[in-house]
């Protein structure tokens, strides 16, 4: 039955339901903010401030003591001779034949081959743009280092998915499995992509194992979680019909959950090849060499325009395999027998023999005819590099004093003033808050895990670095978010703008977050403002896009029920839109969290202060044991910070208040005003004895 808009004023409305009216949640506001300000008055002005000296570990000698012990003993010893030194004696030699089979295929046979391997798999468009891609590799000048980078992206991604999907399928059908590696692979995906090189640097020294094994480490959550998730998801109808049929487990598996998973698998292999990509670039820390080795020796430089051509041809990279396997992904379950070239019916078989033919010919063309198997001199071009230099020295000139009073204002206003909060009061108070925070959003265990973990980072002696780092965070959360809500809303709100800004952000979370340095570099100076503009680049699309899916997710019923009632567009967003989607916002929130520490921790090549120049250092002057205690650092700094916003997303209701309230953060509930036989009643989004 339809109900007519209720004539009454807001007041009077609530007044009918019962009395009920929002308080206002600006004393308890001010009354949290001036507590607040007088801790931390009384912290800075009274009380000794960071971590005392007397209760630091020196936990970096016991990783120097077993660096020295290895080094003398790696010839001697069975856990190198009969287990390490195989292990990375035999990943060497498998990234040296991938390597060798790619040069000796020659450039044309290799643009050919993935050409060809695109088109059969994902259409001819993506063959089309595989073509250019490989093409660009040669004519940036980076032929060879994306050779390397692409051997150890082969080898990587394909042992994650010989581990990660079997894994995952074993986890999709066995629940105490899935409950058993969810926490490992919380873990995982937690830890910076820095922090994996150390480990493996401390145990197969410097070189491309540790680089490869790294890079599989990074790599593996993904291809396990979506296959895993992929499993699960087949509906229980379809194992049903097949188990009335008398099919086996085996067949019930082959047949029918990995069919009908492959949509979350192909998904998972996507991911793990981009998170693959993502650390691959970091890599070159440890003598991987490839295009991550190019932006490095150009940032270390200062020499944009190198390491742009790096940078591009990561991109390209990214972009192709990202295009091609989200295309393979997205075709039909079925198996076809022909496929549409051209608008030609071809049969697949006949299409794979012509894939065959072609790279073959391509390979023939380039040893025998064109006897070239480098990528042609005469096809390359600086055209790129020195733009990208004359765009340097022109901003320098020209917005060099506005790029200076920029760096001035947020160092001035921003960073320092926080910094010297976080070190100026006493350790105490900086885990006593975040227990707080903590016991307010989850209760006391996740309190007392969080004021753990800041002990821990005072304890392992780098206090001040960590402090440096999350004053970065902070100030780049706090200006991303300024940024991403809005334009998620306004994207939320206009189909056309969500329409042509949806590319734009395709191609942001494409480019690995290494890239963002190199233009960062063009209107700024080395140092700590940079890494807070990178980080607000590389992290804005995700909280824009789910503000965007939140708001896009509130069910059309309610925000027609409040149009019913007369609510403007303000009113419908401000108390029905933006309450309803709080756990997406919230989860974007998270994300750009970890996405934004993450560049400021990469961003220590370019002068970034904190835990990331702590890594750079001692990867530098190999001081294992000082880098190790930084990354374990830094995984502690990214658990609390992961833990507290993944609980703002998800915290129990006796914690949000009367109207939802939650500390500064007020998420009014959502009621409707129903008219009754007997007077006005509340329907809230909650149910009964849930409010």
């Amino acid at each position: 039955m339809a109900i007519a808009p209720p004539t009454e004023r807001p007041a009077d409305v609530a007044a009918a339901a019962g009395g009920f009216a929002e308080p206002s949640p600006w004393p308890r506001r001010i009354a949290w903010a001036l507590l607040a300000v007088a801790a931390a008055a009384v912290g800075v002005r009274w009380l000794t401030p960071g971590y005392p000296e007397g209760w630091i570990i020196d936990v970096s000698r016991w990783f120097d003591a077993f660096r020295d012990w290895a080094i003398q003993n790696r010839t001697t010893s069975p856990l190198f001779v009969f287990l390490l030194t195989p292990i990375g004696d035999n990943l060497k030699d498998m990234l040296d034949l991938v390597e060798t089979v790619l040069e000796r295929m020659t450039w044309l046979g290799l643009l050919v081959g993935a050409a060809a391997l695109a088109g059969v798999v994902a259409g001819w468009r993506m063959a089309v743009l595989t073509a250019a891609g490989v093409f660009s590799f040669g004519t940036l000048g980076v032929w060879d280092r994306s050779i390397e980078t692409l051997a150890l992206m082969i080898v990587a991604v394909v042992l994650a998915l010989m581990i990660g999907i079997p894994v995952g399928i074993w986890a999709g059908r066995r629940p105490r499995v899935d409950r058993f590696l969810r926490p490992v692979l919380d873990a995982m995906q937690t830890i910076p992509a820095y922090s994996y090189l150390l480990p493996f640097v401390l145990l197969f020294g410097i070189g491309k194992p540790p680089a490869l094994l790294a890079t599989l480490a990074f790599a593996l959550p993904p291809a396990i979680r979506l296959t895993s998730l992929g499993v699960r998801s087949v509906p229980e109808t379809s194992i049903e019909v097949a188990d009335s049929f008398g099919t086996t487990s085996r067949q019930t598996l082959r047949l029918v959950q990995v069919p009908l998973a492959k949509p979350s698998i192909m998904l998972g292999v996507n991911q793990t090849i981009m998170m693959a990509l993502g650390i691959v670039v970091i890599a070159a820390f440890v003598g991987a060499g490839g295009l991550g080795q190019s932006v490095l020796d150009g940032l270390q430089r200062l020499n944009v325009g190198n390491a742009l051509n790096g940078g591009v041809a990561i991109v390209v990279m990214a972009i192709v395999l990202d295009r091609v396997t989200t295309a393979w992904s997205q075709r039909g379950r079925r198996r076809q027998r022909q496929l549409r070239v051209a608008g030609r019916a071809v049969s697949r078989r006949m299409l794979i023999v012509a894939a065959i033919a072609a790279t073959v010919a391509g390979v023939v063309i380039g040893r025998e005819v064109l006897r070239q198997q480098e990528f042609p001199g005469g096809l390359e071009t600086s055209v790129l590099a020195t733009a990208a230099n004359d765009v340097v020295e022109w901003s320098q000139r020209t917005l060099g004093g506005f790029t200076s009073e920029l760096s001035d204002l947020v160092l001035l206003y921003l960073l320092d003033p926080l910094q010297r909060l976080l070190v100026g009061v006493p350790w105490w108070m900086v885990g006593l808050a975040a227990a707080l925070i903590a016991w307010r959003l989850a209760g006391p265990r996740l309190a007392i895990g969080m004021f753990i973990c800041v002990a821990a980072l005072g304890s392992l002696g780098m206090w001040d670095f960590a402090m440096g780092t999350l004053s970065q965070v902070l100030v780049a959360v706090a200006i991303t978010i300024v940024f991403a809500i809005p334009i998620g809303v306004l994207a939320a709100q206009s189909d056309t703008f969500e329409r042509w800004s949806r590319p734009v952000l395709d191609a942001m979370q494409t480019m690995p977050a290494f890239v963002y340095l190199v233009p960062v570099l063009l209107l700024l100076e080395p140092g700590r403002v940079p890494p807070i503009v990178a980080s607000f680049i590389y992290a804005l699309p995700v909280g824009i896009r789910l503000t965007n899916l939140g708001i896009r997710q509130v069910p059309k019923e309610i925000v027609e029920a409040g149009r019913a009632f007369g609510s403007t567009s303000w009113q419908l967003l401000r108390k029905v839109q933006l309450p309803l989607a709080k756990p997406s916002i919230l989860l974007g929130v998270n994300q750009t969290i970890m996405m934004i520490l993450a560049v400021v921790i990469i961003a220590g090549l370019i002068g970034g202060a904190g835990l990331g120049q702590e890594v750079v250092f001692a990867l530098g002057k190999q001081q294992i044991g000082r880098g190790v205690v930084a990354g374990a650092s830094i995984l502690l700094l990214a658990v609390v910070l992961d833990r507290i916003t993944q609980a703002m997303g998800s915290a129990p209701r006796q914690s949000r208040g009367p109207v939802g309230q939650m500390g500064f953060v007020r998420w009014p509930r959502i009621r409707a005003i129903v008219p009754g036989a007997d007077g006005a009643r509340t329907v809230g989004t909650e149910r009964e004895g849930d409010a």
